[in-house]
């Protein structure tokens, strides 16, 4: 899905060098079960790997709410929380438990959208600012936060996720901007490449340390 490649651009490649950085056998959880970013992290055969969801339709190891984490204090090397974060009524309880699992120095490694229509509806709930995060990894060390694209790159995905709009007839006039606009939109895409702009982005790539 092209709008998809846009609004995740980097997420992907990011992922994949974060995953080959942990240790052979190093026990890690995954909070997100399906799509392509498991697939990705359990490319790693190296890795012991559970993971969870709430929602029993997406297969996860073990149904459970990150909220609520029935796991050991500092029992993982690593978490995962790939687009999950704005799906979690209370984000700051997730971070808290997620804080609790994990072994002293153990990674902590995120992402969410910030420039993104409502998806998964009802169950989408918050957008985070680079601030926001910061201070909801405010206990954490070595927090990196990454911007997956700029300015000019967000619109072109707003523009782009058009055509899912709820309604035939805005999802029609959607397929049809898209058509009209699209010497326009290649404009913002060279844009973004030249001018670095992240005041905003599709979304946000995180690592950080257990302190």
């Amino acid at each position: 899905m092209l709008s998809k490649i846009f609004s995740r651009e980097n997420l992907y490649d990011w992922l994949s060098v974060e995953v080959y950085k942990l240790k052979p056998g190093s026990v890690v959880l995954n909070i997100g079960a399906s799509g392509k970013m498991d697939e990705l992290i359990r490319g790693n055969k190296e890795l012991n790997i559970i993971s969870i969801d709430i929602d029993p339709d997406k297969n996860p190891d073990i149904v459970m709410d990150a909220t609520e984490l029935t796991f050991e204090n500092n029992h993982f090397d690593a978490v995962f929380m790939m687009e999950v974060l704005e799906h979690v009524k209370t984000p700051h309880m997730a971070v808290n438990e997620i804080e609790r699992v994990l072994k002293k120095d153990g990674t902590f490694i995120m992402s969410t959208p910030f420039v993104f229509g409502i998806h998964e509806e009802p169950y989408d709930f918050f957008r985070f600012t680079k601030y926001g995060l910061k201070h909801l990894f405010i206990n954490f060390t070595d927090v990196e936060l990454r911007a997956r694209n700029g300015y000019y790159g967000s619109i072109v995905v707003l523009f782009m996720r058009s055509i899912f709009s709820p309604g035939k007839l805005q999802q029609a006039i959607g397929g049809l901007l898209i058509i009209i606009g699209f010497p326009f939109f290649l404009s913002l895409v060279l844009l973004d490449r030249l001018v670095k702009d992240d005041r905003a982005t599709t979304g946000y790539f995180v690592t950080c340390k257990k302190s």
